[in-house]
């Protein structure tokens, strides 16, 4: 399905430098790529909107080819450990028409393939201490939080200082991943305003 609930002939997208792009699909991961860095774009998609938050938060908005298609996203990739050991996280943010055409945002964790969030933890850093999320729900390496609890999850990001994930590989120590959320009441606006020039959800 597409991100607002239409049939794409390309799954999720990715943004990323061209190298960092090559990397994660040598490494087998379950992410396509619509548009690469360096105003790179692969057949299929048309990046119409790209904006970079705190340097790695990205809200791009794109469409079909053909126009059959639009949509918009927020999305977060950490390519955390390089070659020859690669390893990389990541987190999306797509609206679907929701009951009553209210927006219903689906909030996408992934992480390496062979990996489970039952092992995985995530919780966001505010002022008035941290709030940890239990995932141990999603027993693969995908986790998605959808309609109420996923407006809770953009409500509780948008007070946050830092989202972050501690990643259990099986090895001596877990690998701990800070994002910052500081820019984020500018991110989910700027995701909001650019899909309402779209009329999307």
């Amino acid at each position: 399905m597409g991100r607002n609930g239409m049939t794409l002939k390309t799954p999720l997208k990715i943004l990323l430098a061209g190298s960092l792009a090559l990397a994660l699909l040598a490494a087998g991961l379950s992410w396509s790529l619509g548009w690469i860095g360096g105003g790179q774009k692969l057949p299929g998609r048309l990046v119409d909107y790209h904006k970079v938050y705190d340097g790695f938060w990205d809200v791009a908005c794109d469409t079909a080819l053909d126009g059959s298609d639009v949509g918009c996203y927020i999305q977060y990739v950490d390519v955390y450990r390089p070659r020859p050991n690669f390893a990389a996280a990541m987190v999306e943010v797509v609206m679907h028409h929701g009951p009553g055409g209210a927006p219903d945002p689906h909030v996408r964790f992934d992480i390496e393939p062979g990996l489970s969030f039952r092992d995985t933890r995530i919780a966001v850093l505010s002022a008035d201490g941290a709030r940890p999320r239990d995932l141990s729900h999603c027993a693969s390496n995908t986790c998605r939080i959808t309609c109420t609890d996923g407006q809770a999850v953009l409500d509780l990001w948008r007070g946050g200082t830092a989202l972050t994930l501690t990643v259990d590989e099986g090895h001596d120590a877990p690998a701990r991943l800070l994002w910052p959320l500081q820019s984020m009441p500018a991110i989910l606006d700027d995701f909001a305003a650019q899909r309402a020039v779209r009329s999307l959800p």
